[in-house]
C-alpha cells in the first residue's frame, strides 16, 4: 500500500444471500460507506484467506463489490482503502472476517435472485417488485423484506419494521393476495430457516412459497406507516426449468444513500437483457411524484462500470431488437447488454440531484 492520506473509509458488508457471518458458496458481496473526502477516484478492495494476496479496484462511483471464486468452507479477510488521483491510499478500513458457507446451493444449482434497495415510503412511495416465472413447473421462491439488518452494515435511516405482501394477477386481471408477512418467525420460521435465508432481525419479513409460472408482485411497506431504506429480495431455489424472467421494481429515488439499487443474476453465459429506468412515463399511471430525468448505470460483480445511459435515444435510436422495450419517454434511459453468469447491479438516480418515484426493469431476451 502507498502513503496514507486523509480519507476516511468505513467498511461494512451486505451479504445478499444470507444476512449473517457467512456468504453463499463461492462469493461474498461487500458494501461500504463512501468517503466524505474530496478527490477520491477509486477504492481498493483487499482480500484473502491467509493474507491479503488478492485485490481489485472499484471506481469511486460505487461502494459495492462482489468477490467471486471463493472456496466453500474457507474463512476470508476483507478491507478497503480509498485512493486519490495521485495514487495515495487512505488508512485501511476495519477488517471484516467472513466464512464462505458450504451448505447453501450455488448459483449454478438455481439460487438465482433479484434484489432492490430503495427508500420505502407510504402510499405510492411503497417499494414494489414484480417478477415473472417461466416454463411449466412450479418454483420454490423465497421473498425477503429487510430493514434493521441494513443498519448493522452502516446504512442510515433504515425501515425499522418491514412488511411484505405477495400478489398475483390472474388471466382475467383480478388481483389476489397470495401471502403476507410482518415478522418472519410468526408463520414459516422452520421452512425459512432451512433454506439458509432467514433474516437476521426478528422484525424483518420473509415468505416461502411454491409458485406456478406466471406474473407476481411483492410490495414492501413499513408497519404502521413506517418509512426508511429497505431491501426487497426474491430468490428462486428451483434448479430446473426457466427461472425468473422479467423483473421490475418501483421505488422512491432520493440522493446519496437513497438512490434505487437493483440487482439480478444471469443463469447462463451470454444472457441478453434490456435494462431500463422509467420516470416521466409513470405519470400516465397516476404517479404525480415521478422522477423527472432518471439516469442508469450497470456494474459487474467486481464493481466495475460496464454500461451507462441517460436518454435511450442517445445509444439505440434504430435498434430493431430493442424496439419492444423502448421507454415511452425520450428522457428515460435503457441499456441492451449481454451478461455472463453471475450478478449485475443497476443503479438509478436523478439527474441534477432530482428525486421522485422510478421503475427499474430487466427484460430477458431469448
Amino acid at each position: 500500500m502507498k502513503a496514507s492520506v486523509s480519507i476516511r473509509v468505513c467498511l461494512v458488508l451486505v451479504l445478499f444471500a444470507i444476512a449473517s457471518n457467512t456468504a453463499p458458496a463461492g462469493s461474498a458481496t461487500l458494501a461500504w460507506q463512501p468517503s466524505p473526502s474530496e478527490g477520491v477516484v477509486a477504492y481498493h478492495v483487499y482480500y484473502g484467506n491467509r493474507s491479503y494476496q488478492s485485490s481489485l479496484v472499484v471506481p469511486s462511483q460505487t461502494t459495492t463489490a462482489e468477490i467471486d471464486g471463493l472456496d466453500a468452507g474457507a474463512t476470508y479477510y476483507f478491507l478497503v482503502t480509498a485512493v486519490n488521483a495521485a495514487g495515495a491510499e487512505s488508512r485501511p478500513s476495519n477488517e471484516a472476517l467472513f466464512t464462505v458457507s458450504s451448505d447453501l446451493p450455488s448459483a449454478s444449482a438455481g439460487l438465482n435472485n433479484i434484489s432492490t434497495r430503495a427508500n420505502v415510503l407510504t402510499a405510492s412511495g411503497a417499494t414494489i417488485a414484480g417478477f415473472v416465472i417461466g416454463g411449466n413447473e412450479n418454483h420454490t421462491v423465497v421473498l425477503r423484506g429487510l430493514g434493521p439488518t441494513l443498519s448493522s452494515v452502516g446504512v442510515p435511516g433504515v425501515l425499522t419494521d418491514p412488511v411484505l405482501v405477495l400478489h398475483q394477477t390472474d388471466a382475467q386481471g383480478n388481483d389476489q393476495v397470495l401471502a403476507s408477512n410482518d415478522n418472519w418467525r410468526d408463520t414459516q420460521e422452520s421452512a425459512i430457516t432451512s433454506t439458509g435465508l432467514a433474516p437476521a432481525n426478528d422484525t424483518e419479513a420473509a415468505i416461502i412459497l411454491s409458485l406456478p409460472p406466471g406474473s407476481y408482485t411483492a410490495i414492501l411497506t413499513g408497519s404502521n406507516g413506517g418509512t426508511g431504506v429497505g431491501l426487497i429480495e426474491v430468490y428462486d431455489l428451483t434448479s430446473s426449468g426457466p427461472l425468473l424472467f422479467n423483473v421490475s421494481t418501483r421505488g422512491f429515488v432520493g440522493t446519496d444513500d437513497h438512490v434505487l439499487i437493483g440487482g439480478f443474476m444471469a443463469r447462463s453465459e451470454n444472457t441478453r437483457v434490456v435494462v431500463r429506468a422509467l420516470g416521466p412515463s409513470l405519470r400516465q399511471f397516476g404517479i404525480s411524484a415521478a422522477l423527472a430525468d432518471p439516469a442508469l448505470m450497470l456494474f459487474d460483480s467486481n464493481g466495475n462500470v460496464i454500461a451507462s445511459n441517460d436518454n435511450w435515444t442517445d445509444d439505440y435510436p434504430a435498434d430493431i431488437q430493442f424496439a419492444p422495450y423502448t421507454p415511452p419517454d425520450p428522457s428515460e434511459p435503457a441499456i441492451v447488454i449481454d451478461r455472463p453468469t453471475g450478478n449485475t447491479t443497476a443503479l438509478v438516480w436523478g439527474k441534477g440531484a432530482g428525486t421522485g418515484i422510478a421503475l427499474v426493469e430487466v427484460f430477458y431476451i431469448p
